[in-house]
Parts: structure tokens; sequence; C-alpha cells
């Protein structure tokens, strides 16, 4: 018998190894992927099934239960009776004595586990939840006094090892899902650490150099580069932590002046780009000066010093076929605006 519930053993791990692989964070819109692992899942419960240890004439035991349990404390309700349903239907089909106890068993786990859902909710998993699959399976193994003829002694003999195996095999595949989350966690931390500027939050320079050549073959996408006015006599008069708090206002101030569409990215020191998308010429030279004037109007206001003049100067330019040549034609009309008195926006014509 142990060696059958072995092979139940490796079967379960390899389909929740195989479903944990669709998670890849935060997948709520990703309709494919949660397909998917609602197939892996009913897919694993037929084959625990077709795989099942008999006990007797008609009756056999499995961890068939452990993707329902699955399914209803990460997903709730819908999804664990939805998991339940072809496991269900598959083991009528085979049919036999033990089949009406089997289909309540997993009745049972579906509503037990969909209950508990809650806590689960976030996906996390501690060691206060050892006593989860313990309870789940010690009421859904009740089930085995509803096996005509033989249930009592069926309940007595095997009651407290299907409970412990089947408990021991969802932890296991609890441990196997929780290492999925945490690896995709520290992946997106990572992800945080090379694409986000740690002052502002905001995209950094490796984002904006491979996102710019993705625009470029867009004849309704704009760069703005913009750099803040005397910046370094800020640093030097206030000192870094006041700059540090210029560029972080500054930061929220441009983000919140573009669509959702639009990026905003810190490229170097206190210079930085907005790429704009599906806008016109005059379009984007509404968004730069909006831009500008936000910043002359509320910058110095957000930093604590509303009696200085904080501004920014603007290079807009049409992003074109070569991204190397399009920041330069950003950064020279940026210059040119320095150059005409700063606080501007310089438009390629």
């Amino acid at each position: 018998m142990l060696s059958a519930f072995f092979v139940n053993f490796c079967i379960l791990v390899t389909f929740t190894s195989a479903g944990s692989l669709t998670f890849t964070g935060d997948d709520r819109h990703h309709l494919l992927r949660r397909l998917l692992r609602y197939l892996i899942s009913a897919s694993a419960g037929i084959v625990l099934v077709l795989y099942g240890v008999p006990l007797g004439e008609g009756v056999r035991v499995d961890f068939r239960s452990v993707p329902v349990l699955l399914a209803g404390l990460f997903g709730g309700l819908l999804p664990a009776l939805g998991v339940a349903l072809p496991i269900m239907v598959y083991r009528l089909w085979m049919g036999g004595a033990g089949a009406p106890a089997g289909v309540l068993s997993i009745v049972l786990v579906a509503l037990l586990a969909s209950a508990l859902h809650r806590r689960f909710a976030r996906n996390r998993l501690t060691w206060q939840d050892v006593w989860v699959p313990f309870t789940v399976f010690a009421c859904s193994n009740l089930s085995l006094l509803a096996v005509p003829g033989s249930g009592s002694q069926l309940f007595r003999s095997t009651y407290l090892l299907l409970v412990g195996l089947q408990s021991l095999a969802a932890l296991v595949a609890f441990g196997v899902i929780s290492l999925r989350f945490s690896t995709v966690g520290h992946t997106s931390t990572l992800q945080d650490i090379a694409y986000l500027d740690a002052l502002t939050s905001l995209h950094n320079r490796r984002r904006f150099d491979e996102d710019l050549p993705t625009l470029n073959l867009e004849s309704n996408a704009f760069l703005l580069l913009l750099d803040l006015d005397h910046f370094k006599h800020i640093n030097d008069s206030y000192g870094h932590p006041f700059g540090d708090q210029v560029l972080r206002e500054l930061a929220g101030l441009l983000q919140e002046g573009v669509r959702g569409t639009d990026r905003v990215y810190r490229v170097g020191g206190e210079e930085f780009g907005v790429l704009l998308q599906q806008t016109s010429p005059a379009g984007a030279e509404v968004v730069a000066e909006r831009l500008r004037a936000r910043v002359q109007a509320q910058l110095a206001q957000r930093v604590g010093r509303p009696d200085l003049s904080i501004t920014i100067s603007v290079g807009l330019t049409p992003c074109g076929s070569e991204p190397a040549e399009t920041v330069r034609r950003a950064d020279a009309l940026l210059y040119q605006a320095k150059r005409a008195g700063r606080n501007r926006v310089m438009a390629a014509s």
C-alpha cells in the first residue's frame, strides 16, 4: 500500500510543480494562465484517481483531494468546485461501492477549503497553517463511514493513516507552491532594482534605453528631455538632502501630469525623460508646456520653499528611426532652451 501511495505522491508533486510555474506574480487579469492552472489541477486529480490505491471491491483511496484543497484555499469556492467537478465525474464513471463516498469526500474538501480562503487570499503560508490540511482531511475522510457494508471496518483500519498521508502530501504541495511564490517575489524585487531609480522610484536609464527603440517606429510618439534649471546652485546652497527632495517632488509632478500610457524616466542626475505615445505634435507641445508650468507653479511650494524659483527646461522631438539620434536631437533642443533663458520648451520645428 505504501508503495502505491508513493506513486500517488510523485504524481501529485509533478503536477503541483507544473501548476506552480503558471504563477508569475499578480496574474488576476491573465485568463490563459488561470485556465492552464485549472486544467493542470483537474488533470492531476483524475490521474491520481486512476493510480489510486484499492482497499477493497470498488473502494479506492488516493491524493485526489489535494488539488481541490489547494484550489479552495488559494482561489475560493468556485475554483475549488471547478477542479472538483471533473474529478467527481471521473470517479463516478469508474464506479464501485466506494464511488459515492469518494465524491462526498471531494465535496467536503472543496467546501472546507473555500471556507478558509480568506486566510490564504494573499498566497501566504506559514507554520501556523499546518493544522489546516489535517483538519480538512480529518473531516473529509469521515466519508469512509458512508461506504456500503465495509464502511466501519475501513474507517477503523485506514482513517488515521489516510488523514496523515493526505495531510503530509498537502504540506509538501504547499511547500512547492510557497517556493514558487518566494522565487517570483525575489524576481520582482530584482527587476525593481534593475529598472527603477532608487531615489525617485521612476523608471531608470536602463529601462529608458530598452523602451525607446520600441517607440521609434511610431510616427505619433514623442520624447521630452527636461532638466532642472540651476540645480547645482540648489545643491550648493541648500544641501544635497534638499536637492534629493526636489528630485523626488519633481518626479511626482511629472507622473501626475502625464497619461497612464506615457512613461517618465530619470535618465541621470537632474535630467528626466518622458515618452509620449499616441499623440500629435500639437498635443505633445501642450503636454510639455503643461509640465513646465506645473513645475514652475508647484515645485518650490511642495519642497517647503515657496520663496524659491525652481523651473525646468524642456527639449521636445518626435521619435525617429534611430534611438541615439532621437536622444541627440532632444538633448540639443534642451540646451537651446537653456541658452535661450531657461524655463521654456524648445520643440523640433
